[in-house]
């Protein structure tokens, strides 16, 4: 593979998980619905909530970054 074409790959791909990051923040805990079930107190699930969004969020939000990184050292070589 050229690497002209797999640079083009991770930017294209750096960019469209800007997004995936923003949508896996805000209903990251939607996609595992039986992941907080046990959880009975209202107080608890929410902050529970909260922290899985964060989780996911900050595990998507470096690939972004990486990507691009990527792409840049992919372009130069």
């Amino acid at each position: 593979m050229d690497f002209a074409v797999l640079s083009q790959i991770c930017f294209y791909g750096g960019l469209l998980s800007i997004p995936a990051s923003i949508a896996l923040w805000f209903y990251g805990a939607a996609l595992v619905p039986n992941a907080l079930d046990d959880i009975i107190d209202p107080s608890m699930r929410a902050a529970m909530m909260s922290a899985y969004r964060e989780r996911w969020g900050i595990f998507v939000g470096l690939w972004p970054a990486t990507l691009l990184i990527l792409s840049s050292i992919l372009k130069d070589m």
